[in-house]
């Protein structure tokens, strides 16, 4: 079936919805946005509640505190030595946790000696180890193409010290790995190295089944 059958089959079954049923649903928004008039999700500007971040001004891990850190657009961590304890930010001793933001959000990890920040966000795992961030790992969405998820990776790690020759053979590491998977996924990364004070590495992922590439960015302490 082509795209204008189906265009011309959706048009004939919307002609047939009663008037009625389109009143009902304009009526479900107009409620829908009187409580969203009265959410905090709806200020221009957020401010965290005792319970939406940690006493030194780091994200938690609550779902109160995705909740807010979602509207704020920034996620905040602190990987130094005298970072807050995993459990103060919601987080277990041990363990992992990973949330999907409903919209990309800004990363911004404080190192020993600086800033390491990434934006467009869309999925975040936080590991802790003997009640401390151990690690942060970020995931950004590409089209489709590795090359595209590459061309954001060289832009990145550039920036975190990764050399042109380190890029290059991420990109020839890629190409034949492409060429050999077969259909099967594959992926190819960068050598962890220190940037800012802290450890940073990233990894293409592809998986040519379902045209999936991801791109995962690691920060951990040192």
């Amino acid at each position: 079936m082509s795209t204008a059958d189906r265009r011309r089959i959706r048009r004939r079954i919307l002609s047939w919805v009663p008037i009625t049923v389109v009143a009902v649903i304009c009526a479900g928004f107009v409620v829908a946005a009187n409580v969203m008039q009265d959410s905090w999700w709806s200020a221009p500007e957020p401010t965290a509640a005792a319970d939406q971040h940690s006493a030194k001004g780091m994200s938690v891990f609550t779902g109160t505190g995705i909740d807010y850190l979602t509207r704020d657009g920034y996620m905040k961590v602190e990987l130094r030595d005298a970072s807050e304890s995993a459990r103060s930010l919601g987080l277990d001793s041990d363990g992992s946790r990973t949330f999907e933001p409903i919209v990309p959000i800004n990363a911004i990890m404080l190192g020993a000696d600086g800033v390491i920040d990434l934006d467009l966000v869309r999925s975040v795992t936080v590991v802790s180890e003997d009640d401390r961030v151990a690690a942060v790992e970020l995931l950004t969405d590409n089209d489709g193409a590795w090359t595209a998820a590459y061309a954001e990776v060289a832009d990145v790690t550039s920036e975190w010290g990764f050399t042109p020759d380190d890029l290059d053979a991420l990109r020839d590491d890629l190409t034949a790995r492409s060429r050999s998977a077969d259909g099967m996924p594959y992926r190819a990364a960068l050598a962890e190295r220190e940037y800012h004070g802290a450890r940073v590495s990233a990894e293409i992922a592809v998986d040519p089944a379902v045209s999936q590439v991801t791109a995962r960015f690691v920060v951990k302490p040192l």
